[in-house]
């Protein structure tokens, strides 16, 4: 009976672990997988506009993760990708974060984002768009866990991002 209840809460464990991927993805939980070598050729952002997108860690990291932004009338796509073979062109996407209901006047930002004034390229956020330097009226925020490979909600507090263009 014991052994069976452990190998049961093992079992919810390990699915509650490999199914947090996704988690915010909503309608794009499709992209969680996919191989690509031109972010811009996925098939999935057929008529999406592309904001923006970076490399979030050190060049000089094994792998290399990237982030991208694509844009339709008011939602935003956000995805993080893993190249593990710097060899390869090949891209994985590992994590994806949907966003609905952005008004004009709003923006998502990843890759030129801070916390406490400190660089974090693994941050996105919702904020509402100015002419200063920073943007920081902030209305939700999350973290890419390079760790865990997923996307998590984080507190606003802290948080800005460069003000591309300003």
């Amino acid at each position: 009976m014991k052994s069976t209840f452990l190998l049961f809460i093992t079992i919810v464990f390990i699915q509650s672990f490999i199914y947090s991927q996704g988690k915010y993805a909503g309608s794009k939980k499709s992209l969680i997988g996919q191989v690509y070598t031109d972010y811009l050729e996925l098939p999935a952002f057929k008529g999406w506009t592309f904001m923006e997108g970076g490399v979030a860690n050190s060049l000089s990291d094994p792998e290399m993760i990237t982030s991208n932004v694509f844009k339709k009338g008011t939602s935003y796509v956000v995805f993080f990708s893993i190249r593990e073979d710097t060899a390869s062109g090949q891209f994985t996407i590992v994590d994806a974060l949907e966003i609905k209901g952005v008004q004009k006047g709003w923006t998502v930002r990843s890759s030129f984002c801070r916390q406490n004034k400190i660089e974090n390229n693994y941050i996105i956020a919702w904020g509402k768009e100015t002419t200063n330097e920073y943007i920081k009226l902030i209305k939700k925020a999350w973290r890419f866990n390079p760790d865990k490979r997923r996307i998590e909600i984080i507190p606003v507090k802290g948080i800005d991002c460069m003000n591309i263009g300003c």
